[in-house]
């Protein structure tokens, strides 16, 4: 499937890497199929593009990248949304908001984006009483990956059926 973008141009995209949000994204309720990009350029950043609107990408990242002992709090609801996957076949992403003093560069930790990697369904988890923060400042964790420094586990890791 060819899709046109406003950040990446045309685009070739198989099926297979079609993400289905069923509920859609909070903010753009439009917009259902999503795939992920990754560009050498913006590394650790990937950017979840939609779709239908050609000008939506968010950037995203892995935050075990930045923050290895991160543990979202998954319900039962958000996993049955997701057809009860493993915790093995869960990858988590978070929305990052990179504005033009990029120092101030920050990700969403209270509401990750988990994505079942069998059957490519996705949800935006909105995690309630979290002691994340919605802006969680990464430009030092950032610079220490792009350093080498960090710890770069690559692990999708929930504490998967604990309700909260």
């Amino acid at each position: 499937m060819k899709i046109n973008t406003i950040r990446f141009g045309e685009i070739d995209i198989a099926e297979e890497k079609i993400l289905s949000f069923e509920r859609g994204l909070p903010g753009f309720s439009d917009c259902f199929r999503f795939t992920i990009i990754s560009s050498e350029e913006t590394d650790p950043f990937l950017w979840l593009q939609s779709l239908e609107e050609p000008d939506v990408a968010l950037a995203v990242i892995n935050p075990f990248r930045l923050f290895p002992d991160y543990a979202p709090v998954v319900n039962e609801t958000d996993l049955e949304r997701l057809g009860n996957p493993s915790d093995e076949d869960i990858l988590a992403l978070t929305v990052a908001v990179i504005p033009v003093k990029y120092e101030n560069m920050t990700t969403n930790l209270v509401s990750p984006i988990l994505i079942n990697l069998k059957n490519n369904q996705a949800h935006q988890v909105i995690m309630e009483n979290s002691n994340y923060q919605v802006r969680q400042p990464i430009f030092e964790q950032v610079q220490q990956l792009l350093a080498g420094t960090a710890d770069e586990s690559e692990g999708g890791g929930t504490d998967a059926g604990s309700d909260t």
